[in-house]
């Protein structure tokens, strides 16, 4: 073996003998985030050993068509396992400069699922430009924040291929039901972004309903606030409860014409320069009945400044925009980064319908300090400070919280705050997608 390879073996062997158990919580943060940097670079090694070894073909002395089939031999791995390796390495040799970052240990295989695609999609030349900001975006962003900025930048680099994308994913959407052989059920979709943001809204809408339900029934059992392990059910068992109960109002109905409309409201937003665009070309294709939308959509320039997307997050093209204006059953926000903001002072304690709009629309997710990802209406709408420490109904003092997080900023308001890094990304602001390509 080599001798650097089993240097770096006895290392692990001699950190495997520590106990960590017994180290104070700073000192087992500090070891996570090392030992996370360094899978990172065993990573990047591995693929680098991958790629010299295929190119040596030594595989085929057995028979094994790849490295895959090798390494399933020599080392009892998964095939999936094996595949993954292999597809890793295939996929720096062609990203030098995210190889670089890996073998820094700054990114990481999902980082590199992300540029990769990327890659794929747009002109090569475009992704020459842009590659050195989204490698920088990998190493400093939170991961979901990082994946819609290369969005973007998709979008920004082939803005009719994005459309083409979309319209595709419209056409092949499906949904499949089952009872399997002990009467139960299976169920399999595949949504578009936009009817999946409607179904998943009202899922955790719902999921949260059963989930106090689940808290207060608890409480009275136990006669103190409960641990998620005492609670009734599980996260998963309160989801298929959710989509049971989704159904169940809609039998309700009983709407021979089918159901009527949806009492949600799909929230799109964008700068008001893109959308001034957006409303010429419409103007243009009044005045003129032969020209052609989409040709005059794709000359529509899109700026590291440009925005367009969900409440969620979730980026769109400009044909959805488009389709919003013309049909009006979705409501758009210009987007101002200054904000108009909306005030009650202590005349109110909870925040209006218009409010909690007005501060999602400000905020793209969760903004608890530490970093969350979750999104959409079932947000919550949080005084900073707290109401009852003076704080006011004023969405310039307010911000958004899921509900585990916004009982966490209740319960620990005044302590002082966990050493490490804050997240700061939650204000939706357009991205930085590095040069114009």
């Amino acid at each position: 073996m080599i001798s650097e390879l089993e240097d770096l073996e006895h290392s692990l062997d001699l950190a495997g003998k520590v106990t960590f158990h017994g180290l104070a919580g700073a000192s087992n943060a500090e070891a996570l985030a090392t030992t996370s940097r360094l899978r990172n670079k065993l990573d990047a090694l591995d693929a680098s050993i991958i790629t010299a070894f295929e190119a040596t073909q030594e595989h085929r002395a057995e028979g094994h068509a790849s490295v895959i089939g090798w390494l399933q031999h020599h080392c009892r791995e998964h095939n999936d396992d094996a595949a993954a390796r292999k597809r890793l390495a295939k996929r720096l040799r062609v990203l030098p400069l995210a190889n670089q970052a890996m073998v820094d240990g700054e990114i990481t295989a999902h980082h590199l699922d992300v540029l990769h695609r990327a890659w794929r999609m747009v002109d090569p030349d475009a992704f020459a430009i842009g590659e050195q900001a989204l490698v920088d975006a990998a190493v400093v962003k939170r991961f979901s924040d990082f994946a819609r900025l290369v969005e973007y930048f998709i979008h920004a680099a082939g803005p009719s291929e994005a459309a083409d994308r979309e319209h595709k994913q419209y056409e092949e959407r499906y949904g499949s039901s089952s009872r399997t052989l002990d009467g139960c059920g299976k169920i399999d979709a595949w949504i578009p972004a936009i009817p999946f943001t409607f179904w998943q809204a009202e899922l955790e809408r719902l999921m949260e309903v059963l989930y106090q339900q689940d808290r207060a029934e608890a409480r009275d059992r136990l006669g103190r606030r409960p641990l998620a392990s005492e609670l009734a059910r599980t996260t998963r068992q309160r989801r298929v409860d959710a989509m049971v109960a989704m159904a169940e109002r809609s039998a309700a109905y009983n709407d021979p014409d089918g159901p009527g409309p949806s009492r949600f409201v799909l929230n799109l937003h964008s700068d008001d320069d893109l959308f001034a665009k957006i409303l010429q070309v419409i103007r243009d294709g009044i005045q003129d009945p032969d020209l052609d939308l989409h040709e005059a959509l794709d000359k529509i320039e899109l700026t590291p400044e440009s925005l367009h997307e969900l409440d969620d997050g979730t980026v769109i093209t400009l044909n959805t925009i488009v389709l919003a204006i013309l049909t009006g059953t979705i409501r758009g926000y210009l987007y101002d980064p200054d904000g108009v903001p909306l005030r009650y002072g202590r005349e109110r304690r909870l925040f209006t319908k218009a409010q909690a709009d007005a501060l999602r629309a400000r905020f793209r997710r969760c903004c608890h300090p530490y970093g969350c990802d979750r999104t959409g209406p079932a947000l919550q709408s949080n005084h900073t400070p707290e109401w009852q420490r003076g704080g006011t109904t004023d969405i310039d003092q307010a911000d958004t919280q899921c509900g585990p997080h916004n009982r966490w900023y209740t319960n620990t308001y005044g302590q002082p705050p966990p050493p490490g890094p804050t997240d700061t990304d939650q204000r939706r602001t357009p991205p930085d997608t590095g040069p114009p390509t």
